[in-house]
């Protein structure tokens, strides 16, 4: 069992892929009494926070691999008693923005899962967060009035307000456990402070790169979440397009998984071939009589 200072809180947030949880991460991470990890890999488990000295041990991760309910039970039998927190988004805008990062492939693994199943698990989330009244902070919320948004939540969480989750005045090094960034979220963390740093066009919703049949599972699927959030529950693409009624099959191409066997397959293969001309020429140097 991982040691922890007994008065240290446990803050476990979640939300989905290109749900911008990233952001808010940042801002929680900017607090005087909090530190931890920033944006946990959807795959992994972060097992013990060392590195936080601070009361508040701050933890992010994705609904992709694990849901919420999966990472909170795994910290109760370390020790914590994990507080939760959901970040919502328009889910239509989340599938359109992961399903073109690399990591949004559609895949057939633990580490890659299909793209409905990670909705799905999402969904799951809500539904538990939603029965039990826990909190849930709206991503459109945060950039539309970045304070209010964010002081209403950390009343939620029975925190007192700190003006630094809006003015940044930590590093990147500061942060306790931080992992890779992409290059969009480095350039808004070099901007300074939220306001300044917070993409608007990312609170608006464009279904033009979703296929149809896709859009209407999601509007189907979170018809409720929609209702609840005051999303819309239908949206038109600018332009009428034909395309295939049938789903998009997960598959095993393009997955992390199968880059890695690739890659074993290759190296081995090279190995095998060195190892071949290496005793060819052990062969080669003994017949010529100059061997040992």
């Amino acid at each position: 069992m991982t040691t922890r200072s007994a008065e240290q809180r446990m803050i476990l947030c979640a939300g989905l892929q290109s749900g911008g949880t990233t952001l808010p991460s940042w801002c929680f991470l900017q607090r005087r009494d909090t530190n931890g990890v920033l944006d946990m890999p959807s795959d992994v488990i972060q097992p013990s926070f060392d590195r936080v000295t601070e009361p508040i041990v701050w933890c992010k991760m994705t609904i992709a691999s694990y849901r919420w309910v999966d990472l909170a039970g795994i910290y109760r039998d370390l020790g914590w008693n994990p507080e939760p927190l959901l970040v919502v988004r328009d889910v239509r805008a989340a599938y359109s923005s992961l399903s073109r990062k690399w990591y949004g492939v559609n895949g057939t693994t633990a580490e890659d899962p299909p793209l409905r199943m990670r909705f799905r698990r999402f969904l799951q989330d809500w539904e538990l967060f939603s029965s039990r009244g826990w909190p849930t902070l709206k991503y459109e919320d945060l950039i539309a009035d970045e304070r209010a948004s964010l002081i209403s939540i950390c009343g939620a969480l029975s925190l007192q307000w700190d003006e630094a989750m809006l003015t940044w005045p930590k590093l990147m090094s500061d942060i306790a456990y931080v992992g890779k960034m992409n290059k969009t979220f480095q350039e808004s963390v070099e901007k300074g402070s939220l306001a300044r740093a917070k993409l608007r066009d990312r609170a608006q919703v464009n279904v033009d790169q979703l296929p149809q049949y896709e859009l209407k599972w999601l509007e189907d699927t979170f018809e409720h979440y929609n209702e609840v959030h005051g999303y819309q529950r239908h949206i038109k693409p600018s332009e009428y397009r034909e395309d295939s009624a049938r789903i998009s099959e997960p598959r095993f191409d393009g997955t992390a998984r199968h880059w890695y066997y690739s890659e074993n397959k290759r190296l081995r293969a090279e190995n095998d071939s060195l190892r071949r001309d290496n005793e060819a020429l052990r062969r080669l140097i003994g017949s010529d009589g100059n061997g040992p």
